[in-house]
């Protein structure tokens, strides 16, 4: 193998694992975060018989009012990184392939583009309206007309899955990355399967739940 080809088996395969690392790592921190909330919510201690009724019902409005802000973050949280790791592969693409790709004329066809304009718009909406979906802009328009949300409803109140929208951003990328490389993707056998997939991004020995 020249030089040459060494270097460019050692970009493909830094990309490729790049993928599995990001996306990975975010399928481990929802994971244990969910876990861990569900556990922490089943251990808060917000009722005492010797109090007084206003004074119970004050913790327990706490208590959910912390828990769901914690839920709102985290579902926040996971949305913004799904898409930057989109715009982390484009650019390793650029910077290992010199080839600039663009998000919405570049990758109509692949393997849960949908999916992923979903995600790149509700980003927009949390990042310029507070996680509140309304038109006058391409994301609220797309997310309105195309992805069904009600118009007025924000990001926290929507219902998404979004450990599936999480498998489904690697089924997407890696889609991405192999026909760049005009190879054959490995992976679309278990494009449809999640517990494979799971079992890519997160090692076995690492318990996730």
């Amino acid at each position: 193998m020249n030089d040459e080809k060494f270097i460019e088996f050692i970009n493909q395969a830094n990309i490729h694992f790049g993928i599995i690392h990001r996306v990975g790592s975010l399928l481990l921190m929802y994971s244990l975060t969910e876990d861990k909330l569900n556990e922490f919510s089943n251990e808060v201690v917000w009722y005492d018989k010797n109090d007084t009724r206003a004074d119970n019902k004050h913790r327990m409005k706490e208590t959910g009012r912390m828990l769901n802000g914690y839920r709102q973050c985290t579902k926040e949280l996971i949305i913004i990184g799904l898409a930057k790791t989109i715009e982390d592969l484009l650019y390793d693409i650029e910077d290992k392939f010199q080839l600039k790709l663009n998000f919405l004329t570049d990758f109509e066809g692949c393997n849960c583009y949908e999916e992923m304009r979903i995600i790149r718009y509700l980003n927009n909406c949390i990042k310029h309206n507070k996680g509140k979906i309304e038109r006058g802009n391409s994301s609220g328009n797309y997310l309105i007309d195309n992805a069904g949300f009600e118009e007025g409803s924000n990001i926290n109140d929507i219902e998404i899955d979004i450990e599936e929208f999480i498998l489904k951003s690697f089924v997407f990328q890696m889609d991405i990355f192999f026909k760049q490389t005009n190879k054959e993707n490995p992976y679309l056998k278990s494009k449809d399967k999640y517990d494979d997939i799971k079992t890519i991004l997160i090692p076995s020995f690492i318990k996730s739940n």
